[in-house]
């Protein structure tokens, strides 16, 4: 009999991923792919995402901790190991992208980043550091983990330079990885992935999980369990300290060549805070102290205004009267 919706159908089982469908990972097979990879000379990204408490932190941990740090560092072969928590635990995109570039032979650990970034924005330095490592074709030989709860956040152009995704789910992750060897190749495409399942459940609408087999980057499924106690210990401790250091300092960050971006309420009180200390004294030097403040100068001066005033101060025309100066003694 004719079967119209079935006819309707298009996603269907790939037959090169069907080979994956009982296959399982074991940690140490993975671990091995890794520093495969590595060895012919390329760097290897992974995202890992799952729901809060599904356990991303957990299999990331068991990587890091049981592997990372008891692997040589073949690369610089100066008696180091690729993982060293208290410099590779990172919860700062700033901070992540500065050692993207300047760690070599080493596994970087980016955890979740956006409970304290801008969801728009908190790829931006790290897509950054890729363009700037690929235009100086630096080969820089790292394994990076990043972790993050939503796959579908993750910037499409950052996508494109996964090499693994994981997904996580009670205990298990399902593993994808970029094809290569076909015609028109590009990175890992997480949204065609999603777009694919979508339209795999509007199509079975009896179904309520897609089969990870429909998509030909499938490659199985990998186990783990919790960390150890002594494992998680650690791990909290490790949370616990980078949220204590905070956001890096502005000295950091010239340090280590990292864009300052301030915004306009930073720079107005950074160039009030120079008039105080005397390190300002004329109307053009804080003009030009608002330069970086992509506004109109109307906005600007509403904006200086406004700071100067909470100080008991003028407003900025009059703030250099000397005559005005002159008469009246203000004490900060």
């Amino acid at each position: 009999m004719y079967n119209k919706f079935q006819k309707q159908k298009t996603i269907f089982p790939h037959r090169y991923s069907k080979i994956f469908y009982d296959y399982w990972w074991s940690k140490t097979a993975f671990w091995e792919a890794l520093i495969s990879r590595l060895k012919v000379e390329k760097d290897v990204m992974v995202l890992i995402t799952g729901d809060t408490g599904s356990g991303k932190s957990h299999f990331t941990g068991n990587i890091c901790f049981n592997f990372g740090e008891r692997e040589d560092n073949f690369i610089l072969n100066d008696g180091t190991k690729m993982f060293n928590a208290d410099e590779n635990f990172i919860i700062s995109p700033e901070e992540f992208a500065y050692k993207m570039i300047t760690k070599e032979g080493q596994v970087l650990w980016g955890d979740e980043f956006r409970r304290g970034a801008n969801r728009r924005d908190w790829y931006s330095p790290i897509n950054k550091a890729i363009l700037d490592r690929k235009n100086t074709n630096r080969k820089l030989f790292n394994i990076y983990f990043l972790c993050m709860p939503y796959e579908s956040e993750f910037d499409p152009k950052l996508a494109s330079h996964l090499h693994i995704w994981i997904w996580i789910r009670r205990g298990v992750g399902e593993i994808y990885v970029k094809r290569s060897g076909v015609k028109g190749g590009k990175g890992l495409d997480i949204k065609e992935i999603l777009e694919r399942e979508a339209k795999y459940l509007r199509e079975n609408p009896k179904k309520t999980i897609v089969p990870p087999i429909i998509h030909p980057e499938y490659c199985g499924r990998i186990a783990f369990a919790k960390l150890t106690a002594g494992l998680k210990r650690r791990y909290d401790e490790l949370v616990k300290a980078k949220k204590a250091t905070g956001e890096m300092t502005d000295e950091e960050k010239v340090k280590y060549g990292v864009e300052i971006t301030k915004t306009p309420k930073q720079v107005v009180k950074d160039v009030i805070k120079k008039i105080k200390s005397g390190e300002i004294k004329d109307k053009r030097t804080a003009w030009e102290g608002l330069e970086e403040i992509d506004e109109s100068d109307d906005k600007k001066i509403k904006l200086m205004n406004f700071y100067l005033k909470l100080e008991g101060w003028d407003t900025f025309n009059k703030l250099f009267d000397k005559g005005k100066l002159e008469q009246v003694k203000v004490e900060w």
